[in-house]
């Protein structure tokens, strides 16, 4: 089940901490059946411990075209390569190119102490050629296009072109200062077949209030907020990027209505190219979809702390927290925490009450507390004694004060009660669960409740996530990858939350959910490794249609909050889960509907003796492929055996696996060896026969590493 506060009627569980730590580090994603990229190894590409990524940025070459020496006009060189000549004019260290009469391109070389204005006009092109040139500006941002046709800032090939903003920060307040390096209130193209480096010390690296495109150069980009910012949109071609973000996101758009052509806007594309993205906060936030296409696209992307270069993000500083809830029959408190012997109690006082559309909200407040590191809120019924951990009806985790949102809200869903962050507000906001960001089922906070109170995901869209192709890596201290429905968009129309990944090779190391849609979750080809998550995957409805699906995780391998119909589907390819909680947990309370097998070749590993390796409210069914699923015996084992017609198409087997040895089950047509990542007295499923045969084997003609299986 999705990881909750705790449930209403169950009170306090020890159980997940039980489980996390039986899960092996020996496990591996997979076998022989999983495919290769490109024919090359199967390791991946990230590491499955703590390890966090990114090398200086002096052994990178970042600071090479840097100097300090003023300039003068002898040290910079301007040609018009084409069009209109003599447009330009260079005075007080300012270049301004203005009044085009004809599509032109002019090259810049050697270096400039100061900046590079662009106002051209709307009827002509401008190319601005980058040929060994170094930009430093500290009083202004070194380049700003104002005007343009189109305007293509491009790296020529074979040289090396570097961009210094030093200026110190510039305010969100500040209307006469541009941050960014390079700003553009048009479409803007940065090419070529050269190398461009740009550093922001204290702001943004390239902002577009229009398109942004990236194509074919080399380009790193090392900046506080934002490294690629486009409003409208931004597309990656067949480039090599480093992105560096060290308190923001590396690739965000904003905008989500259509334009006068019809276009809709606010899409991440990236197509064919090499990326290495290192973010604070998301690796890239899409307004409105994210685009992955295309088989040369290598994607790797590290946030938060697995970022070498994250630094602390800072946000809201009122002095008043609020809990808001539908209901005034509770009591809350709070305990502030830094050691058993190091804490304080504060209670929660009624603050005000809202309404919008069907909601009916009330706030409850308590004072900030800046000494402690942690906090833990309490709730209690109407007869119990506020400020004590000894009688209450739930608790929270110990979680990182919110220095970005100001209200910690909670919800509902059947008897289970979930929390988010999110900040007050004297309207109802709709939305996920608690109507805070992230939203979707179970709220920003699940699963990983030492997360930051920023969103750190790698890839984030507010519409839909679609993966074609190419090859990911993401390691995120959030959602590796997660598709939003809970924000309006601008083009009227309802998001999504959808998560498509039709092919390509994606690997994935999360601290929370591997693959995470507020929709629809679709695997419908390629290879998806979630080599470590708190759940593996969760949607709404998930289905898996084909491809390789690997998933190891601390709580679910696969969730889906949908409460009607069927829930999960399993049609195709080849799925592998190894968990500490429920494998396939459907949510779906229809008969024998939450789950459906119906193809495809299934082994799953559970861990935990308070779940099941198949999990529905009301029972699954069965109609093709093989399962093959393994669990303790006792506690909820039985409910794996809720099939439609489980005696037609199923059989149990009880047997002592040990970690090591080779579990063999030969179901119908199909024959499983999977080398035991953990040592079970287990209680085995088989769908696809009920003449199974199921064995432990201390050798056989496989060489298998723990937690390797290969189905023949």
């Amino acid at each position: 089940m999705k990881r909750k506060l705790l449930a209403l009627i169950l009170l306090v569980s020890l159980s997940l901490t039980a489980c996390n730590n039986s899960l092996g580090q020996g496990a591996q994603q997979g076998g022989s059946n999983r495919p290769k990229p490109g024919g090359g190894s199967s390791n991946p590409p990230i590491s499955s411990d703590d390890t966090s990524y990114g090398e200086d940025l002096e052994d990178m070459g970042a600071f090479d075209g840097f100097f300090e020496e003023e300039t003068t006009a002898s040290d910079i060189i301007i040609r018009c390569e084409s069009g209109t000549p003599s447009c330009y004019k260079l005075e007080n260290g300012t270049l301004t190119f203005t009044k085009l009469k004809s599509d032109s391109v002019y090259s810049v070389s050697g270096k400039l102490a100061g900046n590079i204005r662009i106002d051209v006009g709307d009827e002509y092109k401008l190319e601005l050629e980058l040929c060994g040139f170094s930009l430093v500006s500290d009083s202004t941002n070194p380049i700003t296009v104002i005007s343009g046709n189109e305007v293509t800032i491009q790296a020529k090939k074979e040289t090396e072109n570097y961009i210094y903003d030093t200026r110190a920060e510039i305010s969100e307040d500040d209307t006469t200062s541009l941050s960014s390096a390079i700003y553009s209130e048009v479409d803007l193209e940065i090419s070529g077949k050269g190398k461009l480096s740009i550093v922001s010390q204290n702001n943004n690296g390239i902002h577009s209030k229009k398109d942004l495109q990236v194509k074919n150069l080399s380009l790193t980009v090392s900046c506080k907020d934002n490294a690629l910012k486009g409003n409208d949109s931004v597309s990656l071609e067949n480039a090599t990027a480093t992105l560096i973000a060290t308190k923001g996101d590396c690739i965000k758009t904003t905008n989500s209505d259509v334009s006068s052509k019809g276009n809709q806007r606010g899409t991440v594309l990236v197509s064919g190219g090499s990326y290495d993205l290192y973010a604070a906060c998301d690796g890239i936030d899409a307004a409105y979809n994210a685009v992955i296409d295309t088989e040369s696209t290598i994607l790797n992307i590290y946030t938060d702390r697995y970022s070498n270069y994250s630094e602390e993000v800072i946000g809201v500083t009122e002095s008043i927290y609020y809990i808001r809830f539908n209901s005034t029959s509770y009591k809350y408190s709070v305990k502030y925490y830094n050691s058993d012997n190091d804490y304080v109690w504060v209670n929660a006082e009624y603050h005000s009450a809202t309404s919008g559309g069907w909601n009916r909200y009330y706030y409850y407040s308590f004072p900030k507390n800046e000494s402690y590191q942690k906090l833990q809120f309490f709730i209690y019924s109407s007869s119990q004694e506020q400020g004590q951990d000894q009688d209450y009806l739930v608790a929270s985790d110990y979680i990182t004060p919110s220095t970005t949102y100001d209200t910690i809200s909670l919800s509902t869903r059947g008897s289970t009660l979930y929390y988010d962050w999110t900040n007050y507000s004297t309207i109802s906001q709709g939305g996920g669960p608690g109507g805070g960001p992230g939203g979707g089922p179970g709220g920003m906070m699940d699963g990983n409740s030492d997360k930051g109170d920023h969103s750190t995901k790698g890839i984030k869209a507010a519409n839909e996530v679609i993966i074609n192709n190419g090859t990911i890596s993401i390691k995120s201290y959030d959602d590796a990858i997660h598709a939003n429905n809970d924000t309006t968009l601008e083009n009227n129309t309802s998001p999504t939350g959808n998560l498509t990944v039709n092919g390509g090779y994606v690997t994935v190391y999360s601290n929370d959910d591997g693959l995470h849609a507020d929709g629809i979750l679709v695997i419908n080809g390629g290879c998806v490794d979630v080599i470590n998550s708190y759940e593996g995957i969760e949607g709404t409805t998930v289905k898996i249609l084909g491809g390789y699906v690997s998933v190891i995780s601390k709580d679910d391998g696969i969730n889906a909050t949908e409460t009607t119909g069927t829930a999960i589907t399993v049609g195709g390819g080849t799925l592998y889960i190894y968990c500490g909680g429920d494998g396939i947990d459907s949510n779906s309370r229809t008969s024998y509907a939450g789950i459906a097998f119906t193809g495809g070749n299934t082994l799953i590993i559970s861990t935990s003796g308070g779940n099941s390796a198949i999990d529905s409210e009301q029972g699954y069914s069965y109609s093709g492929g093989t399962v093959v699923a393994i669990m303790p015996r006792g506690g909820m084992s039985n409910e794996a055996t809720k099939c439609d017609k489980f005696s037609s198409v199923g059989k149990s087997t009880s047997i002592s696996l040990t970690k090591g040895e080779y579990l063999v089950a030969t179901v119908g047509q199909k024959t499983l060896t999977c080398n035991m990542p953990t040592t079970l007295s287990a209680y085995v499923i088989t769908l696809g026969s009920t003449n199974a045969s199921v064995t432990s084997q201390s050798t056989t003609s496989h060489n298998l590493a723990e937690g390797e299986f290969v189905w023949e």
